[in-house]
């Protein structure tokens, strides 16, 4: 008699697509929060290729402090890590309210041999983020700390 494995419940629609290179390259040194932040932007991603506005993010900064418990300075410390490792492309537009109105077009991952071309590049810009803002540093991954340790 043999078993048959169950493969679960499986939904074809409703979701959002992770790339594993999100997970595997980026998350290590970007962080978790700047990670579920990324994540939240691409779950409001307009995916309509036909839309001008493909690739904008639906939501933003307040629905971000609302539902994940961020504050400001969090977010604006994590906009400028995303930024760094081109994750998020971030426009600031006039609102008419005094403040600008903070749109973000949210890019996709890329591959894993190009991340490995681009990581030198990326650990340059964090650094520079980190050196204008030094509470940046304590909201990254490990492998951005073992690296720097070691780098000294």
């Amino acid at each position: 008699m043999t078993e048959q494995i169950n493969a679960g419940r499986i939904r074809t629609d409703g979701f959002s697509k992770l790339y594993h290179e999100l997970f595997d390259c980026y998350q290590p040194y970007i962080g978790d929060k700047a990670t579920l932040y990324y994540t939240f932007l691409l779950r409001y991603r307009n995916n309509d290729a036909s839309s001008d506005e493909k690739g904008k993010s639906w939501t933003g900064r307040k629905r971000a402090i609302e539902q994940l418990s961020f504050n400001y300075t969090q977010l604006r410390r994590v906009d400028s890590i995303l930024e760094a490792f081109d994750l998020v492309r971030i426009e600031y537009r006039p609102s008419g309210r005094g403040r600008p109105l903070t749109v973000y077009f949210v890019n996709d991952p890329i591959e894993s041999e190009r991340f490995k071309e681009r990581e030198p590049d990326y650990f340059k810009r964090l650094q520079r983020v980190c050196e204008e803002d030094e509470g940046v540093s304590n909201m990254l991954g490990k492998k951005y700390k073992n690296y720097f340790s070691t780098a000294r």
